[in-house]
């Protein structure tokens, strides 16, 4: 297990000012609006922290991002860390009741959001008529980009504490309503640690940025780039296409992704014909990954080290990873505890299981949320005894590295034997036709449950369900199993791309 360390705190307004100094002409961002550098985006936020103070903006304040993957995305979270509010991250495809709870539960002095999103956030507004709004392509005194111009004055930055509250993330709520999640500065320390450390990231790293920024993804590359006086490049909606032609165009040098990306790359008939060459580090990570996706990949992209990772927002967010040295011998794992990071495999009592047994990971270190946002009972049953429970179910093997076995809450109990969801994805996914497979519960009288699942076949391809059963009896063991496949032309998703498990959605056409 890996021993702690001195605390480390990041302070992202006072790293990008030291950043700007050192790297002032440097193009840090790249996206449809434009470019911006190091000093355009340091004098820009400096604008946008002198007017969040001369509108009463203080320190501890909870200011939210309701933005779409954007510049703005970037300028307010830089100007929120620099005045040393607490910067709420909100998802940018929020509306009506869910977004009003949310904002409810956020509490918030100011929210800046984007004028296209106005139409669908309006009616959740109503109720809200006292908060602050600033809005990116807006007009008259709501508008984001007049505060682009210096507030009279000026301000000096607060000082900071390395445990004051710094981020908010509110989790996607599939198990139930939304969360705050709440991380300190010693938290935000993590990833730049753990991408210098393990990916060996620098000033020459571009990072490509395809997933959304109001998730936890937006923060840590701003923070890693601002680290590291490295760039990137944003993409404001999924297009393979337009993603290949990113790469080639930019020279975009790593990127990490849940499995849909990857599967979408891959259907590109042409993908070859893209000069791919500048990219050498691909992570999968966000949920259970099919080994067959990644030796797919792999093949494809043969220049690329593909491997895994994982974490939760809970976690800042990386618990463990495979090193790029690694990454073939080791392309099932989702790697090794990064350093200062204490993981085990835990039974139901919390005692560490034996080498190669399934379990729940559990994790403590300075990765660990300060808890949920005033909500100190969901905090207790989350991180009990210093350790954060992160209802993952995964084993490790005898050189310490961890495997995915699905979440706690998928496991199927059939007959009153456990199924990993994963293991059955994973068989399904080896058959040469199927690019993707989810695996779910079906209520069964008799049983509890069995098992059902839904198929998505390679293009072009087609198959009947008798031989897919055959080639799964060929190589699980009975109870495995599923006793129902439905074949269909796409999945669907949750919020963060996670293939949803509801049998009643998935055999509902």
């Amino acid at each position: 297990m890996a021993k702690h360390t001195d605390q480390v705190a990041f302070f992202a307004g006072e790293v990008l000012e030291k950043t700007a100094e050192s790297y002032p002409n440097k193009t840090a961002l790249i996206a449809r609006e434009g470019k911006l550098t190091f000093s355009e985006i340091n004098e820009k936020v400096n604008c946008l922290g002198g007017n969040l103070r001369k509108e009463g903006v203080k320190q501890g304040d909870r200011v939210g991002l309701l933005l779409p993957n954007s510049l703005a995305f970037a300028l307010g979270y830089f100007a929120t860390q620099r005045i040393g509010a607490v910067t709420v991250i909100l998802d940018a495809r929020l509306k009506g009741k869910e977004l009003a709870g949310v904002l409810q539960d956020a509490d918030l002095s100011l929210l800046i959001t984007h004028q296209r999103l106005i139409p669908e956030i309006d009616e959740a507004l109503q109720s809200f008529s006292r908060l602050a709004l600033w809005i990116v392509e807006g007009e008259g005194e709501q508008s984001f980009d007049k505060r682009l111009s210096p507030a009279p004055g000026s301000f000096d930055p607060p000082k900071l504490h390395p445990e004051n509250d710094a981020l908010i993330l509110y989790t996607s709520g599939t198990t139930g309503e939304p969360k705050g999640v709440v991380l300190n500065h010693i938290n935000l320390a993590q990833f730049p640690r753990c991408t210098t450390e393990v990916w060996k990231t620098n000033s020459d790293s571009v990072w490509g940025c395809i997933l959304p920024m109001s998730h936890i993804s937006g923060p840590i590359y701003l923070n890693e780039i601002a680290d590291k006086g490295s760039s990137m490049v944003i993409f404001d909606q999924f297009n393979p296409i337009t993603w290949l032609e990113g790469i080639q165009k930019h020279q975009i040098t790593i990127f990490h992704g849940v499995p849909i990306i990857f599967q979408l790359l891959l259907s590109v008939p042409n993908l070859k014909e893209y000069d791919t060459g500048s990219v050498q580090l691909a992570a999968m990570m966000g949920t259970t990954v099919p080994l067959s996706l990644m030796r797919a990949f792999k093949t494809a992209q043969p220049h690329v080290k593909v491997f895994q990772g994982y974490g939760l927002t809970e976690t800042s967010p990386l618990i463990t990873i495979t090193e790029p040295q690694q990454a073939d011998a080791k392309m099932a794992s989702i790697g090794r505890a990064v350093s200062d990071v204490e993981v085990k495999i835990a039974d139901e009592r919390g005692r560490e299981v034996s080498e190669g047994e399934a379990g729940e990971i559990i994790t403590r270190g300075p990765h660990v949320m300060t808890g949920y946002f005033r909500r100190p009972e969901a905090t207790a049953e989350r991180i009990r005894d210093g350790w954060l429970y992160t209802g993952d179910i995964g084993q490790r093997d005898s050189d310490g590295y961890y495997y995915h076995l699905g979440r706690k809450d998928d496991m199927i109990i059939t007959g009153g034997l456990n199924v990993y969801p994963a293991e059955v994805e994973n068989m399904l996914c080896e058959h040469p036709r199927v690019q993707e497979a989810v695996v779910f519960p079906i209520p069964d009288p008799k049983r509890g449950n069995v098992i059902g699942a839904a198929v998505v076949l390679r293009p072009g391809e087609k198959i009947v369900e008798k031989e897919l059963f055959t080639f799964l009896r060929s190589n699980l063991a009975n109870f495995k199993v599923p006793q129902k496949v439905k074949i269909r032309d796409s999945l669907p998703r949750t919020s963060s791309g996670k293939a949803v498990r509801d049998a009643s959605v998935l055999f509902s056409d």
